[in-house]
């Protein structure tokens, strides 16, 4: 069964919608498209994209990519939102069709087309369903668990690597040592962590007979 995701950092929704940091900043600041997990409160803070945002924000990169100036991708983005009610997140499920200066959406009745824009020619025809299980097989890509074989004191240990998404770096867990429990931000730094750990680790189990005993 996959498991479940509460949402995505900045640094992780970056590398799956294909935005950078600051555009992430800018369109939140501005009203394009907001983390609904959790927003960013002052310094110190983070912002915490949900699946559906990661959908939302590869289908604004998408537009962008296809020539459509950011002014018009907010036009088109507002109107779906104000017009489309009855569909959660339309900007995440509606087909789209875009020539670089207009968004037309394909409405649920007919198949008939809604000017987002009120202007320009359709040459280029997209659903927006391809580009969400894209990015659900990325997410699962990138939260998948990952071994690495640590050495300590002679021994060969597999220590697990499970992807933090929402506050980045790593929980890490040793397969042989199932009381091993750290976390890490970097992979060098998991290794690291491992190492000390371990033995830290062991010390303690050789320990508590002689405590018991007193």
């Amino acid at each position: 069964m996959a498991k479940t995701i509460d949402g995505f950092s900045a640094e992780n929704t970056r590398k799956l919608v294909g935005a950078t940091y600051r555009q992430l900043v800018h369109w939140d600041k501005t009203g394009l498209l907001r983390p609904s997990v959790e927003r960013a409160k002052g310094r110190g803070s983070r912002r915490v994209y949900s699946f559906e945002d990661l959908v939302e924000l590869r289908v604004i990169c998408r537009l962008l990519d296809a020539g459509v100036t950011l002014r018009t991708v907010r036009i088109a983005a507002r109107y779906i939102r104000d017009n489309f009610k009855t569909v959660t997140r339309p900007l995440a499920r509606m087909a789209l069709v875009v020539d670089g200066k207009q968004v037309l959406v394909r409405t649920l009745k007919e198949g008939a087309l809604i000017d987002a824009t009120a202007y320009g020619q359709v040459v280029i025809n997209f659903a927006v369903g391809p580009i969400a299980e894209a990015v659900r097989g990325e997410v699962q890509a990138l939260s998948a668990p990952r071994e690495m074989k640590v050495r300590v004191a002679g021994v060969t240990y597999t220590a697990i690597l499970t992807p933090d998404l929402v506050a980045g770096g790593y929980t890490i867990r040793v397969r042989e040592i199932p009381g091993v429990l750290t976390e890490a931000d970097t992979v060098p730094e998991a290794r690291a962590m491992v190492r000390e750990v371990i033995p830290l680790y062991l010390e303690a189990l050789e320990d508590l007979p002689a405590r018991k005993a007193r």
